[in-house]
């Protein structure tokens, strides 16, 4: 079960290829459900305002994925900073997410099925047993990132 982040976040990133006009990423979405969204733990237990949350990196997404999506979030905190009317934007500011420290382990995460193959980590897709290759059910085709 995702978490109400994970919902969030995948939410934002909708919102923002919606709000963008970046129709042509619509689809992508349809097969990223929340569950499939990386996590965050917060950096440590001191407070700080605004908090910052250590991004968990899922092994099974590729750098070219991971890029796209963090590229949707720093649009998303532009149009929630700077709202296109006069009001601001309702709710708490996003959150301060900050990459791990190198070495830090991934987590599995939950792959989605049905991407094209550059969406997917190649060392992670090789490590798995070819029945679980198939049933990730890869689009033998490339995805298109640019924006």
């Amino acid at each position: 079960m995702p978490t109400d982040f994970a919902v969030q976040l995948h939410e934002a990133r909708s919102v923002t290829v919606q709000r963008r006009g970046l129709a042509k990423h619509l689809p992508l979405f349809t097969l990223l459900e929340p569950a499939n969204m990386s996590a965050d733990e917060t950096d440590g237990p001191e407070k700080k305002h605004p908090s910052v949350f250590r991004i968990i990196i899922a092994s099974w997404q590729s750098q070219e994925l991971r890029n796209f999506l963090w590229a949707l979030d720093a649009m998303y905190r532009e149009d929630w900073a700077r709202p296109r009317t006069s009001r601001r934007t309702p709710g708490n500011e996003p959150r301060v997410r900050v990459l791990p420290p190198i070495g830090t382990p991934q987590e599995h995460g939950v792959a989605p099925i049905g991407l094209p193959r550059n969406c997917y980590d190649r060392k992670w897709l090789s490590s798995l047993t070819p029945h679980a290759r198939r049933e990730l059910e890869v689009q033998d085709l490339d995805y298109d990132f640019s924006f």
